[in-house]
């Protein structure tokens, strides 16, 4: 067997939160275990992605696994790319740089438009983490502004890639990850899981 590591790049420490629980959540349905080896590195901001994820890789992640064939999943949101006329980093570039450097694969992950809309996936949970009552409305703005008005109701402060205590872990991740399976396929797909449409049809198909 190839001895391979899957490194994984993440915008911020909600998305830390976040992909440290997707990551737990498919090592228990492939039975309690990897094939392989997993790095998750918080690049602290999106605009760090050109900065530091070829000196991470490089300096870190290499010298770590010689020998291994190394994959990278890049992951991001979508709306600062979607909406600005100079998107803050040109993934071409940085996955050409991890290449140059050994990577086997460079893959991205682009939560539609924010890890924040996949988090209001689970508005009963994030409802029950507030302690706002069940008829709370949601409006229908933007994951994080949702999230920023959500948790002003309940006198707490929300603050983008910010990680607010016990937040990620009390949503439905695996619920989450049913309702993006076709965005977050590649990540699966690198750990291990053959994607159908649930988590755990995946997990019976990789057995």
């Amino acid at each position: 067997m190839i001895d391979k590591c899957v490194v994984i790049f993440v915008e911020g420490e909600t998305e830390e939160a976040f992909y440290q629980c997707v990551k737990n959540i498919i090592r228990l349905r492939l039975g309690g275990s990897f094939d392989c080896k997993v790095e998750l590195k918080n690049v602290k901001g999106v605009s760090n992605y050109k900065k530091k994820v070829s000196r991470i890789f490089s300096k870190q992640i290499i010298p770590k696994y010689p020998g291994y064939q190394l994959d990278v999943i890049l992951c991001y949101d979508t709306d600062v790319f979607e909406l600005s006329q100079k998107p803050p980093v040109d993934w071409n570039d940085v996955k050409k740089d991890l290449k140059q450097y050994g990577a086997r694969k460079v893959e991205l992950v682009g939560a539609k438009k924010s890890i924040e809309d996949w988090f209001l996936k689970d508005i009963d949970g994030v409802i029950k983490y507030l302690r706002l009552p069940k008829s709370t409305i949601v409006s229908g703005e933007s994951g994080a502004k949702e999230l920023e008005k959500l948790f002003k109701k309940a006198n707490k402060i929300y603050i983008k890639g910010k990680k607010s205590a016990g937040f990620v872990e009390a949503l439905d991740v695996e619920y989450i990850l049913q309702c993006i399976c076709s965005e977050i396929k590649p990540l699966c797909v690198s750990l291990g899981l053959k994607c159908t449409k649930t988590v755990k049809e995946c997990a019976k198909n990789s057995k």
